[in-house]
């Protein structure tokens, strides 16, 4: 018996979407970046001028990766840094897509799934607990906080090694093109783009919500057999 494929899902912006419509405008970002200025003037014995300054210098040479950058420069946990900061109730920040529950549940049955988010553990349980979903991945969740991420390109051949399900046997879901399509493609990676205004012209193929990721599987589905009909 062919096992069960893996749906590989992103998180933020597939699951669900962020008000403000990307993180860099988003309530989620303004909120990171306040209680990182509070943990670094705590952590480091700073004034709030200092512990802003210092946060302004690590987001220079370090972009988002403020946890790499605090570690690298100040030996800073990043665990610990995560757990405190990034531990934001997602009530307020993360608009619920339609019938998300019930979609996934239906695909539980007939799929593995997993999730993988660059974000850090506590920011995915706080989501999946707002989103009534905590459940649904079980144990097939993917963070962060290590040097497995999407961010780096290392993510999906992570996942498929840990779930021990070959890359072709895999469905990446996204709404990124740079972390979410092209890295799973180069694995061979069956995709789907998920975004209610962009085209993809990369991914296998494109929908404009969660409700219609069972209908995008069938046309995958469809495209899998063809290819196995070609290799006989």
């Amino acid at each position: 018996m062919r096992p069960k494929q893996l749906i590989i899902f992103d998180m933020d912006g597939t699951l669900y979407e962020l008000r403000g419509g990307s993180y860099r405008k988003s309530p989620l970002r303004r909120s990171v970046l306040n209680n990182a200025q509070k943990y670094i003037a705590i952590k480091l014995s700073q004034s709030t001028s200092s512990a802003q300054r210092i946060l302004k210098n690590i987001q220079k040479r370090y972009g988002e990766q403020i946890s790499i950058g605090l570690e690298k420069e100040f030996k800073i946990d990043r665990h610990d840094y995560f757990n405190t900061v990034w531990d934001i109730p997602a009530r307020g920040i993360v608009k619920k897509a339609r019938n998300s529950r019930k979609t996934l549940l239906a695909l539980r049955e007939k799929y593995k799934l997993a999730l993988v988010s660059d974000a850090p553990r506590a920011w995915i349980n706080n989501v999946l607990r707002e989103l009534l979903i905590q459940d649904i991945f079980r144990n097939n969740i993917f963070s962060g906080e290590g040097t497995r991420r999407k961010g780096f390109g290392n993510a999906f051949s992570s996942i498929a090694r840990s779930l021990k399900t070959r890359p072709y046997n895999c469905i990446a879901v996204g709404d990124q093109e740079s972390t979410d399509i092209i890295p799973a493609k180069k694995l061979s990676m069956y995709t789907v783009f998920i975004h209610p205004k962009k085209r993809s012209r990369i991914a296998d193929v494109t929908i404009r919500s969660l409700g219609q990721l069972p209908t995008a599987l069938d046309s995958i589905a469809k495209l899998t057999k063809s290819k196995n009909r070609a290799k006989k």
